[in-house]
């Protein structure tokens, strides 16, 4: 494998690594979000100081490089990542919807009241 490859692998991994902890300082992710940061470049990490196993496992599946390899797992994990983050985002916007439904139904409701109360 490419050497410059590896070097930017470590380098993607410290700074990735750097990036999560300064966001957990600040508190602006939440633990799920950290530890899926933390193992991916962990894993980073992993595949450049030991890349016997992806010259194995790139020449099993079949791939021309061990470089493609690792862009299509690297590829593939973040697809999983905004699959879930879109799961998360319909869910929020399915409570959004709810409590405005409920909020409407809740002001209208009052303002009926207050009517009623001024006919009187």
């Amino acid at each position: 494998m490419n050497t410059g490859l590896l070097i930017a692998m470590i380098v993607g991994c410290v700074l990735t690594v750097a990036f999560v902890f300064r966001k957990i300082k600040k508190s602006q992710f939440k633990i799920g979000d950290t530890l899926y940061w933390l193992f991916f470049s962990l894993f980073l990490l992993v595949m450049s100081i030991f890349p016997t196993p992806i010259f194995w496992l790139s020449e099993f599946i079949g791939f021309e490089s061990p470089s493609n390899f690792i862009f299509v797992t690297i590829i593939f994990l973040l697809i999983i990542k905004i699959f879930l983050l879109d799961a998360r985002v319909a869910k929020l916007e399915d409570k959004q919807t709810k409590f405005a439904q409920k909020y409407a139904i809740d002001n209208e409701t009052k303002e009926v009241e207050i009517l009623e109360n001024n006919e009187i």
